[in-house]
């Protein structure tokens, strides 16, 4: 079994939803603050985060579920997701800056979305696979 379809449904349909939430208009947005961190910076970084743990799970899943040491070949699909996850919100951002209704490029969300995704790719990286 060579790493199926369905294990890559979850960051398809991840995708699929932060896609949806970034292409609301602006207007349609609720606008919350915490002390230090607004809400929307942390909810970058949660959603970017989950997004990385999905396409790991997605791609690491294979035959062997038992390996629990990392390889060099690991740490090349780890920086390749990263790149991916980044790429994703720099895209987003660019839509959201150009075709979108009261949204606006941020270099903020790019900030958080490019930690969020490197955050649950070492997440992933320390727990996830002892959990397999």
């Amino acid at each position: 079994m060579a790493n199926p379809f369905r294990l890559h449904l979850p960051w398809i349909g991840w995708i699929c939803i932060i896609a949806f939430l970034s292409f609301l208009p602006g207007d349609q947005l609720p606008d919350f603050k915490i002390d230090c961190i607004s809400i929307d910076t942390l909810v970058h970084i949660i959603m970017y985060a989950v997004l990385s743990i999905f396409f790991l799970m997605g791609f690491m899943l294979k035959e062997n579920k038992t390996k629990k040491k990392l390889n060099l070949s690991d740490y090349w699909l780890y920086l390749k997701l990263i790149l991916v996850g980044i790429s994703i919100g720099f895209v987003i951002e660019l839509i959201q800056g150009n075709f979108i209704p009261k949204r606006y490029f941020d270099y903020t969300d790019i900030v958080a979305n490019s930690f969020g995704t490197i955050f649950g790719t070492f997440l992933y990286s320390w727990t996830g696979r002892k959990l397999i």
